[in-house]
C-alpha cells in the first residue's frame, strides 16, 4: 500500500473534508469573478442612468425656455444658466403675471378698486360735469 491509501483508510473523513474545502475555495473564486462581473455591469448602469437623466434634464430645459422666452422681456440668454427647478418656477410666476385678455375693449377680468380709489374717481367724474356746465 502506497502512503495516500493508507491515509484514506485511515481517516476517511479527513478526505471528504478536503474535498469539501476544494470545492468550497472553486466556488468562491467562481463568486468573486462573477461578483467583479456585476460590479462592472451595475457601473455601465450608472453611466448610462446620469447620461439618460442629463438628456431628459435638458429636453424639459429647452422645452421650458421655448415656453418661457415669448412671455419674458429679459435676455434671452440668462434663461439657459437658470436650472429646471427655477424654470419652472418663472413659467408658473409668468403664467400667473400674465397681461389679462381683452374682449371687444373690455378686460375680461376686472379690477377691484379699494373704496377710497372709487370715492376719488366718482368726485373726478361729478368734478368734471359740473364744471364742464359752468
Amino acid at each position: 500500500m502506497s502512503v495516500t491509501e493508507n491515509k484514506e483508510n485511515q481517516n476517511p473523513t479527513a478526505t471528504i473534508v478536503d474535498t469539501n474545502v476544494a470545492l468550497v475555495i472553486a466556488e468562491r473564486d467562481s463568486l468573486k469573478v462573477q461578483l467583479a462581473e456585476e460590479k462592472l455591469l451595475v457601473e455601465d448602469l450608472t453611466k448610462r442612468l446620469k447620461q439618460a437623466t442629463d438628456l431628459i434634464e435638458e429636453d424639459s430645459k429647452v422645452a421650458l425656455i421655448n415656453k418661457i422666452a415669448p412671455k419674458w422681456s429679459g435676455p434671452k440668454d440668462a434663461l439657459g444658466t437658470k436650472t429646471v427647478e427655477e424654470l419652472q418656477h418663472m413659467d408658473k410666476v409668468l403664467d400667473y403675471a400674465r397681461i389679462p385678455a381683452f374682449k371687444s375693449g373690455t378686460p375680461i377680468v376686472s379690477i377691484d378698486r379699494s373704496p377710497e380709489a372709487k370715492l376719488e374717481s366718482a368726485f373726478d367724474d361729478f368734478a368734471k360735469k359740473t364744471w364742464r356746465k359752468n
